[in-house]
C-alpha cells in the first residue's frame, strides 16, 4: 500500500515539475538567442599604442569612470524605457569647428571587423563621419572655400581634437548614434574670425546638437569681443557650445594690490557656452594644470594632460597633446550623450525633450568634487553625475568665496536644481551658520551675503523642498572665507616703497629717488596692504643690505650722500628695491628766519632814518 500511495503521489506531481522544467528551459533559450547588444571594438592600432600601454589614464575609475558609463549605455541599448530606432536615422551630431581632420584616418573610418582588424570597406562598418543620403562625408572648408577640409595643420590639431570623440564614441559602442560633423576653419593653425563665425552658421545649418570648439582668442578680450557676440542666444538654443578657456595660466578675474584685473578668454567666457579647464592628476590628487586658464567665468575642469588621440599624419597613429583643447572634446562628447540620452528616453515615454540650454546646465553642474586654484573653487566633471537619474541641488557663486581682511565683497548665490524640470518648484529657505536670514532677492534661488569684515569662515544653506520632486528640505552649502592676505613672492616684490622728504611725497621714477638729506626722509608701505596682513606680520626694513629697523614706516638719517639702495621684507619676501640718491641740500629757511630778516631790516630803515634826522637837524 505504501509503495503504491507513492507511486500514485509522483503520478499526480509529475505534470507539474514538467510544466516547470519547460519553462526554465523556455527562459534559458530566450535568454540565449535574445537580441544582444554589441560589444565596443576600438580599432586595433589605437588598442596596441594607448589601451594596451594604459595610456588613457583620463578613461580611469577615479577620472572619467568610463567602465561604469559603459555599464550604464549598455543597460539604457536593452531597455524598453529607452528607444533608439530614430537616432539611427537621426543621429546626434558633434560639429567639431577646427583645424580640419584626416579623413582616412581609422579612428574615422571606422574600416575595421568585430576583432579590431582593418578591412577593405567602402564605408566602416564603424564609421563616426556625418555623411548624406549618397553616403558622402558632410564637411566644409569656411577659411578658404577653394580647398578641402583636410587637416593641414603643423600639428594636426583638429583631428587629435575629432579623434577623442570619436574613441569615446567607439569605446560606447554608439557608432550608429552620435556622428561627427568636421569643420575646417583655420589657415594651419590660425583662426579668424570670419572663419569660426561661418564655421558654426554652417554647424546649425546642418543640424549640429554640439559644437565643440578647442580654441579661443590668442588675448583676453571683453564682452564686446566678436569670439562672444558670435554665439548667440538663438544659437545656444539650438545646440549645447563648449569651449576650451585657453592656455596662459591666467585667473578670469583677480584683485591684488595693484588694482582689479579680468582676463576673459571668448568664446569659453561666454554665457552661452559651457567653458572648459584642464585638470591634471599628481599623486593622485587632481589640481589646474599650470597651463590652463580658469576662474569663475569658465565652468567645468576635465583632462587634458597627455591625452592620446589620432595623429592626423599618417592613418592609423596616435600621439599624445595637452592643453584645454584636449579637455573640451570630453565635455562635448558628454553633452552629446546626455542628449542621447533624453531623446531615447522621450521617444518610449512620449515627453518633451529637453532644450539645449537645459542640457548644457546640466553639463555644467555635473560635478561632485572640486579643486582650488587661486581664490577659486572650481568643480571637476563627473560622467557618473551626468547620467544619473537622482535629484540634485548645487550652490553656485558669482563672485570670490575666499576675500581678504579690508577688501570684502558681496557674493552672490544661487541654488540650482536637477532634473531641470524642477528648477523653479518648491520652496528655499537660506541659512548662514545654521541661521535663518531674510532673503531680499526677488527670485527665491538666488542669494546676496555680505561676509563681515573679519577674518572667518561663513557657511551658507539652502534647504529645498518640493512636493513635485517628493523631496523635503534636500540640502546644499558653499562657505565664504575672509582671511588676511598672504601675497607671494611675486606679488610682494612688485610693491613700491613710498619716500616722502620734508614730509612731500617723493616722485619714484624707475624705482628711483631723489631726497635731500637735510630734510626728514620717511619710508613707507602702502596703508591698504598693510591692513590687509596678519597685525603679527612685521615689516623689516633694509639699506644698502643691511638690516636697520622694523616698522609699517622707517625714518632714515643717511650719513652720507650718494646713491643708497632700500627695501623692505614683507613676511618671507622682499619687496621691489628703490634707488635713494641723496643729495645736501641748502640750508632750509624757515618762517623764523625770514620774520628775523624782516626785524633786522625794519630796524636798519628805522635807524637809518634816525641817522639821517640827527644830520638834518645839525645841517639847519
Amino acid at each position: 500500500m505504501k509503495n503504491t500511495a507513492k507511486n500514485a503521489t509522483f503520478s499526480r506531481i509529475s505534470p507539474l515539475r514538467v510544466i516547470v522544467m519547460a519553462v526554465v528551459l523556455v527562459l534559458f533559450f530566450s535568454v540565449i538567442f535574445a537580441p544582444s547588444v554589441a560589444e565596443a571594438v576600438c580599432p586595433d592600432g589605437y588598442v596596441e599604442s594607448v589601451k594596451d600601454k594604459n595610456l588613457d589614464w583620463q578613461n580611469g575609475e577615479d577620472e572619467l569612470n568610463l567602465e561604469y558609463v559603459k555599464t550604464r549605455v549598455k543597460s539604457w541599448l536593452s531597455d524598453p524605457q529607452y528607444d533608439f530606432s530614430a537616432l539611427e536615422k537621426e543621429p546626434i551630431v558633434v560639429a567639431v569647428v577646427d583645424t580640419g581632420i584626416n579623413f582616412e584616418h581609422e579612428i574615422f573610418t571606422g574600416k575595421y571587423d568585430e576583432n579590431g582588424v582593418a578591412t577593405d570597406d567602402e564605408i566602416g562598418r564603424y564609421d563616426v563621419l556625418l555623411r548624406d543620403e549618397k553616403g558622402d562625408i558632410i564637411t566644409v572648408n569656411t577659411a578658404n572655400e577653394l580647398k578641402n577640409a583636410y587637416d593641414d595643420a603643423s600639428n594636426r590639431h583638429g583631428t587629435h581634437v575629432a579623434g577623442i570623440i570619436a574613441t569615446l564614441i567607439h569605446e560606447l559602442d554608439l557608432e550608429k548614434y552620435i556622428k561627427i560633423l568636421p569643420i575646417k576653419a583655420s589657415k594651419g593653425t590660425s583662426f579668424s574670425t570670419s572663419g569660426v563665425k561661418a564655421g558654426i552658421a554652417f554647424a546649425i545649418e546642418n543640424g549640429a546638437d554640439v559644437v565643440n570648439l578647442s580654441l579661443c582668442e590668442d588675448s583676453a578680450g571683453t564682452e564686446s569681443s566678436e569670439f562672444n557676440k558670435m554665439i548667440t542666444d538663438a544659437y545656444a538654443q539650438k545646440a549645447v557650445f563648449v569651449a576650451a578657456a585657453g592656455n596662459d595660466g591666467k585667473p578670469s578675474y583677480e584683485k591684488n594690490i595693484f588694482g582689479e584685473f579680468r582676463h576673459m578668454y571668448y568664446p569659453a567666457a561666454s554665457k552661452n557656452v559651457i567653458g572648459v579647464m584642464n585638470y591634471t592628476t599628481e599623486n593622485g590628487k587632481k589640481k589646474i594644470a599650470s597651463t590652463s586658464n580658469y576662474g569663475s567665468v569658465y565652468d567645468i575642469c576635465a583632462p587634458g594632460e597627455y591625452i592620446y588621440s589620432a595623429d592626423g599624419k599618417t592613418a592609423d597613429s596616435y600621439k599624445s597633446m595637452k592643453g584645454t583643447s584636449m579637455a573640451t572634446p570630453f565635455i562635448s562628447f558628454a553633452s552629446a550623450l546626455a542628449i542621447l540620452k533624453d531623446r531615447a528616453y522621450c521617444a518610449a515615454m512620449g515627453e518633451k525633450e529637453c532644450g539645449a540650454v537645459d542640457i548644457a546646465q546640466n553639463v555644467k553642474q555635473s560635478y561632485t568634487e572640486t579643486i582650488k586654484a587661486g581664490n577659486f573653487t572650481l568643480g571637476v566633471f563627473d560622467f557618473a553625475q551626468l547620467i544619473s537619474d537622482d535629484t540634485r541641488i548645487r550652490i553656485t557663486a558669482d563672485g570670490d568665496t575666499e576675500q581678504y581682511v579690508n577688501a570684502t565683497n558681496p557674493v552672490k548665490f544661487k541654488l540650482n536644481i536637477f532634473p531641470s524640470e524642477f528648477a523653479n518648484l518648491g520652496t528655499v529657505v537660506w541659512k548662514v551658520n545654521g541661521k535663518e536670514v531674510e532673503n531680499d532677492s526677488e527670485n527665491q534661488f538666488e542669494f546676496t551675503f555680505v561676509p563681515e569684515n573679519k577674518v572667518g569662515i561663513s557657511t551658507i544653506t539652502a534647504e529645498w523642498t518640493c512636493e513635485e520632486a517628493n523631496e523635503t528640505n534636500k540640502v546644499a552649502q558653499c562657505q565664504v572665507e575672509v582671511k588676511y592676505a598672504e601675497y607671494s613672492q611675486t606679488e610682494t616684490g612688485r610693491i613700491e616703497i613710498s619716500v616722502t622728504n620734508g614730509g612731500k611725497d617723493v616722485e619714484t621714477t624707475d624705482k628711483t629717488v631723489t631726497v635731500d638729506c637735510k630734510k626728514k626722509i620717511e619710508f613707507s608701505i602702502d596703508e591698504s596692504i598693510i591692513k590687509s596682513l596678519n597685525p603679527q606680520t612685521t615689516v623689516h626694513w633694509y639699506v644698502d643690505g643691511n638690516y636697520v629697523a622694523a616698522g609699517n614706516t622707517f625714518v632714515c638719517e643717511f650719513e652720507r650722500t650718494g646713491v643708497h639702495y632700500v627695501k623692505a621684507k614683507i613676511g618671507n619676501y622682499f619687496t621691489s628695491e628703490t634707488s635713494v640718491y641723496v643729495y645736501e641740500g641748502a640750508e632750509e629757511v624757515t618762517p623764523y628766519d625770514i620774520t628775523a630778516v624782516v626785524v633786522v631790516c625794519v630796524l636798519v630803515v628805522c635807524l637809518a632814518a634816525v641817522v639821517i634826522g640827527v644830520a638834518v637837524k645839525k645841517k639847519v
